[in-house]
């Protein structure tokens, strides 16, 4: 049985991966749940860098209180992102042409859009419909942990989330029908 709170890795795991069972889906939201965090730190580092530092310590705070290993693991690649949002802050337009503003927000809202797209192929309304916390916090956390599981690291653990994503998939789908 799951545990309950917004501190327990599986339930908050779980939770997430029901949304997200379909390969392409999942295939999508590894390529544009991490630039849509890059390019919200772009954005806020713009404006104010030292919002965008406290945002990123959040999340790596919460991931490591999440799993020690894998969310401290993810702490590190999220606090390396905010750094490298700092530099594209600085150097954005001599690389692109481009306001890094505006060069982030318009990839942020074309990334936005290509998870719709993979919310349709899944058949399933994206998880912020449900719980704004999971796609805003969780799914970096979630897209780390799942590369983990599939280059076979912590293969119990995997196997658990994936028998227990599996029953909520099947409930959801009960529901549906």
């Amino acid at each position: 049985m799951l545990g309950v709170g917004l501190f327990d890795f599986k339930r908050q795991y779980v939770s997430y991966a029901e949304y997200h069972v379909n390969p392409v889906n999942k295939a999508i939201h590894t390529i544009f749940v991490p630039t849509l965090l890059w390019t919200g730190f772009v954005m806020t580092a713009v404006k104010n860098p030292q919002v965008m530092w406290v945002v990123a310590g959040g999340y790596a705070v919460y991931y490591t209180i999440l799993h020690p290993v894998i969310g401290g693991s993810a702490a590190l690649i999220t606090l390396g992102g905010a750094y490298g949002a700092i530099e594209f802050v600085k150097h954005g337009l001599e690389w692109t042409g481009v306001q890094p503003f505006n060069f982030a927000l318009g990839l942020h809202v074309s990334s936005w859009l290509i998870q719709f797209v993979g919310h349709a192929i899944e058949g399933r309304a994206p998880a912020f419909l449900d719980n704004v916390f999971q796609p805003i916090v969780l799914a970096p956390f979630f897209v780390w942990a799942h590369g983990l599981f599939d280059l076979g690291l912590y293969k119990n653990l995997s196997k658990e989330l994936d028998a227990e994503t599996a029953k909520k998939v099947v409930a959801f789908r009960a529901k549906k029908e």
